[in-house]
């Protein structure tokens, strides 16, 4: 479920993003303070370069001049210290609050459902993740101190300049007005074209990544030219994207330098009749061209970056919409744990389920599989024998009914006792870049290597791991793809069995390997699955032959429940599936 955040504006992210950084509000403070301190001494200098000249030149005064330049010397040491500490100061906060939110969205991305996961698309996670945390980081290092720094330099010149002459002072405010309505029509107009930019490289990197991933499939139906004509229109999008903000930049900072040309110019002109009058004096007319230089080189710096604040709050803007996306698959408030030992009785009672409501999968499944018991699911594609799989795990709740374990309702379950007694091992073993001896602790973190050994002596891999170059600290490298698929499978069993549940479910864990491989997966598996309750999605007939009860599921409902060999003397829905899977492996159904 998804909730509106309202990123119309960039000030709701922004107050959001305040929040998600509150422990760092002190070095926030602090890195302010500095670029203030810094911001200060530059603005105090040009009233030392007008005292040096009406107070030392115009009076002929050598040590009012010696004193000014003293002066001024000093403040631009200071300016220089504390710009330095500022720099510092705002990048490694900028730094940090990235590690922060990219920590966060890490753990809350991981905590969500499988629904999500189906739904999103993992081109686009990915771009959230890098390409949008990017777009921040460009302005965490380039464009923050100078944000920050130009914000308190124009309302510090503006103070300032009114102190020195307020009439010259509404000269150069009656230009900025003009500045601030361009600024208001560049903003609404770029703060869309710079969310578009955003939409389109996550569709770009979601469109790169499906083409790269199915290539085989691509170039087995001679479909280059198709793909690459769906990336085309694509990227075609994120082009105009682009083009829509160079427009508006295109237009807008022009029109900020010309209006600074003419702020100059009026100042001459009026400024400079004034001192001729003697309303004005030459140093005050010098001090506030520098004020005037100084307060639309931070308008005109601002414009610059103004992309990447733009960018940065666009990309925050995705990456709060996914914190708002609350995992439907959450612990109850008075969630308990599972009493242990688990039994590892499972139970379905009266289970209807929908991914899509209105389009039930599951219907009226009434099931119980005793502890120790090796219960095997078979059907068609699609009947709906993983989504039990999936209940059972608690990937999904069920829509009506319950799923219980040893009459305990999984709902009420805490997760991490759940996961204690129910494992999963998928039909292709999943392997972390890592070494070996992490992939085999996955399960049960607090392992030592002595029990790690029992568990690889038991399974029959303990002399593959000592002919490995480093053993356990071998390592697995990206996916297991160090690791043949057999042997891939073979850690998955180990890591199951040293996580020692009560129940666990198997995807057909043999179902891709070739004869030898599969014998010792086979021998593993028997010792993994021995005095454990085990729920087999089934898609082979030696899985069923094996088992000790059959459970037959078709469009959503159980239409046959046995042992095998009574399911196939009935004649019924099952020897007609039997016979399929006969004819597939040459053998005689029975």
């Amino acid at each position: 479920m998804t909730t509106s955040l309202g990123t119309d504006g960039s000030q709701p992210v922004i107050r959001r993003a305040a929040r998600l950084g509150r422990e760092l509000r002190w070095t926030a403070l602090g890195s302010l303070a500095a670029a203030a301190l810094a911001t200060l001494a530059r603005l105090l200098g040009p009233l030392a370069v007008r005292s040096g000249i009406d107070n030392g030149i115009a009076a002929g005064d050598k040590g009012a001049i010696a004193t000014a330049a003293l002066v001024f010397l000093g403040l631009l040491g200071i300016q220089y210290l504390a710009q330095r500490l500022a720099q510092f100061s705002v990048a490694w906060l900028g730094e940090r609050y990235l590690l922060l939110l990219r920590s966060t969205l890490f753990r809350h991305l991981v905590s969500l459902d499988m629904g999500f996961f189906s739904r999103s698309k993992a081109g686009v996670l990915v771009s959230r993740m890098t390409s949008d945390i990017e777009s921040m980081t460009e302005f965490v290092e380039e464009g923050a101190v100078t944000f920050v720094t130009s914000v308190l330099t124009v309302f510090g010149v503006a103070a300032v300049m009114v102190a020195v002459d307020w009439n010259l002072a509404v000269v150069v405010f009656g230009l900025v007005t003009v500045v601030l309505a361009a600024s208001t029509v560049f903003q609404r107009f770029a703060s869309r074209a710079y969310r578009d930019v955003r939409e389109s490289i996550g569709r770009v990197l979601a469109s790169l990544q499906e083409g790269i991933t199915g290539v085989r499939v691509v170039q087995a139906f001679t479909q280059e030219g198709e793909q690459a004509g769906a990336f085309g229109r694509v990227n075609e999008d994120y082009y105009q994207a682009n083009m829509r903000t160079a427009k508006a930049i295109a237009w807008y900072f022009p029109f900020v330098a010309f209006i600074r040309t003419v702020a100059i110019g009026s100042v001459l002109l009026f400024g400079g009749r004034r001192v001729l009058d003697g309303d004005l004096t030459f140093g005050s007319l010098v001090a506030f061209l520098f004020y005037l230089d100084w307060f639309f080189q931070p308008i005109i710096n601002l414009s610059h970056i103004y992309n990447q604040v733009q960018s940065a709050v666009a990309a925050l803007g995705k990456v709060f919409r996914l914190f708002d996306t609350v995992p439907s698959i959450l612990d109850a408030s008075d969630a308990v744990d599972l009493e242990t030992p688990a039994a590892g009785a499972v139970t379905f009672d009266d289970v209807g389920f929908s991914y899509v409501e209105g389009v039930p999968v599951l219907q009226s499944i009434n099931l119980t599989v005793a502890p120790g018991e090796r219960l095997a699911i078979v059907g068609e594609t699609g009947a709906g024998k993983t989504t039990i799989a999936k209940l059972v795990l608690r990937f999904y709740d069920p829509t009506e009914g319950r799923v219980a374990i040893d009459g305990t309702d999984l709902r009420t379950l805490t997760s991490t006792s759940r996961a204690r007694a129910i494992s999963l091992i998928p039909q292709e073993g999943f392997l972390f870049n890592g070494t070996l001896r992490d992939n085999l602790k996955y399960a049960r973190p607090g392992a030592d290597d002595r029990q790690i050994r029992a568990v690889a002596i038991e399974i029959g891999i303990d002399d593959w791991i000592d002919s490995l170059p480093d053993g356990l600290d071998t390592k697995v490298r990206e996916r297991g793809g160090r690791f043949s698929a057999g042997e891939r499978q073979l850690v998955a069993l180990a890591r199951a069995f040293l996580a020692d549940p009560a129940v666990i479910v198997l995807d057909e864990a043999t179902s891709n390997l070739d004869p030898e491989t599969e014998a010792k997966v086979e021998r593993a598996l028997s010792v993994v699955l021995a005095s454990r309750t085990a729920i087999l999605i089934a898609h082979r007939l030696n899985t069923a032959q094996g088992a000790d009860r059959v459970v037959m599921i078709d469009e959503g409902k159980i239409i046959a429940e046995g042992h095998h060999d009574e399911l196939v003397a009935a004649a019924g829905p099952y020897r007609t599936l039997v016979e399929v899977w006969s004819r597939g492996a040459g053998v005689d159904p029975g």
